[in-house]
């Protein structure tokens, strides 16, 4: 996407891969043989234009490295089907796990990428059930139809708001 490109001269993320990972991780890439903490998070910890992210900065205070497994716009999806987070993270001296937004993670009415979580892939029959006049064909981000299914009846969408809480 072309938000993601900031031009030249800005900041350069030094996206690296660990192990058989198929996630992208902000760098530098961190040496993982050594104690360590695990930071697993979604914007705020992959620190998106930021030019230190949290994780760097507990790095330079504390004096331990800090591996940064932050996923932009990640769920537990992302997380929960990668084996090398899992491990990275359960063989951690530390791990500190952000809270993600429900949004992002497959559920009973609709399924998410498994990578980029953001990513709306397919309506379950229950949600087409409740919002027969709704084509979901026309979205490709979670956040856009939620919206849009709050919008075509507040009271029907209380049972999606029930089911992310």
């Amino acid at each position: 996407m072309t938000y993601d490109v900031l031009g030249p001269g800005l900041l350069d993320y030094q996206p690296c891969r660990y192990g058989t990972s198929r996630l992208l991780f902000r760098g530098p890439k961190r040496d993982l043989g050594n104690p360590y903490i695990a930071f697993v998070g979604t914007n705020e910890t992959y620190g998106k234009f930021v030019e230190q992210p949290f994780p760097a900065l507990v790095e330079q205070a504390l004096g331990v490295t800090c591996a940064n497994f932050g996923q932009l716009n990640a769920g537990v999806d992302a997380f929960s089907f990668d084996p090398f987070v899992l491990d990275a993270a359960s063989a951690a001296d530390i791990s500190v796990i952000q809270v993600l937004g429900a949004q992002n993670m497959t559920n009973r009415f609709y399924s998410v990428h498994p990578r980029r979580n953001d990513r709306f892939l397919e309506a379950a029959t229950l949600l087409k059930t409740n919002y027969r006049e709704v084509d979901f064909a026309d979205f490709h981000f979670n956040k856009h139809m939620l919206g849009a299914l709050l919008s075509v009846s507040t009271e029907r969408f209380q049972t999606v708001r029930q089911e992310l809480h």
